[in-house]
């Protein structure tokens, strides 16, 4: 499994949303069929890669054996966009094993029980027609494709209810990550100062700079 993101670098992402970033930056953003399934649902957390291109349930449920709390669970469908690889059993499963949220590209399948388990999904629909068990394979932990952006196992990931981001893991871990950090205290330090003092014009450069410093850029 990936290295997980710092408790704090979380919490700094947390503090700022998709459409704050999208005033700054372009790219990086899932394509806009890949929605929100939970009304007001955000997440921030690490990556976990899924690639399953074949009408099988068994990857999918086999990751669920290594989920820690704060992994965000990403499915690559390949061009399947009509068959659901996760259902409400799955998302209760996932909710309980303390899995943060899923983004699939491709359709899901009850998502009021997911929502009701406290499992946030976004994803391009949703289909009555699923995933069998039938071993065809697929891969855990990979780099994939979702909604026309390249994600690896451990990039951070954060996702509202406008859309769905990535940042590069080698921005925010390994060599990068003491550095990474460093600048979400400072940024964050300052958010808090300008919300109390300089108002909202300041604020919303406050948060331009949380954005740079962090390294939201592909």
């Amino acid at each position: 499994m990936p290295p997980q993101l710092s408790p704090e670098l979380v919490a700094g992402l947390l503090e700022t949303d998709t459409g704050t970033i999208g005033h700054f930056v372009d790219a990086g953003f899932m394509d806009i069929g890949i929605q929100a399934k939970m009304p007001g649902a955000k997440i921030a957390g690490t990556a976990v890669t899924v690639r399953v291109t074949v009408p099988d349930s068994i990857i999918g449920h086999y990751a669920l054996k290594f989920i820690r709390p704060g992994d965000i669970l990403i499915i690559d469908r390949g061009q399947d966009r009509e068959t659901a690889c996760w259902g409400g059993t799955t998302s209760v499963g996932a909710a309980k094993a303390g899995l943060t949220g899923l983004i699939m590209d491709s359709a899901g399948n009850d998502i009021s029980e997911a929502n009701a388990a406290g499992l946030p999904i976004w994803c391009r629909g949703v289909t009555p027609v699923t995933t069998k068990y039938r071993g065809l394979g697929g891969a855990l932990n990979v780099p994939i494709s979702c909604g026309g952006v390249s994600i690896n196992p451990g990039d951070a990931v954060l996702a509202d209810e406008s859309r769905a981001r990535h940042c590069r893991s080698a921005g925010l871990s390994s060599e990068g990550g003491g550095a990474a950090r460093g600048a979400a205290r400072r940024s964050r330090s300052l958010l808090s100062r300008s919300d109390r003092r300089v108002g909202p014009a300041r604020s919303e450069a406050a948060r331009a700079g949380m954005i740079r410093g962090m390294g939201w850029m592909v």
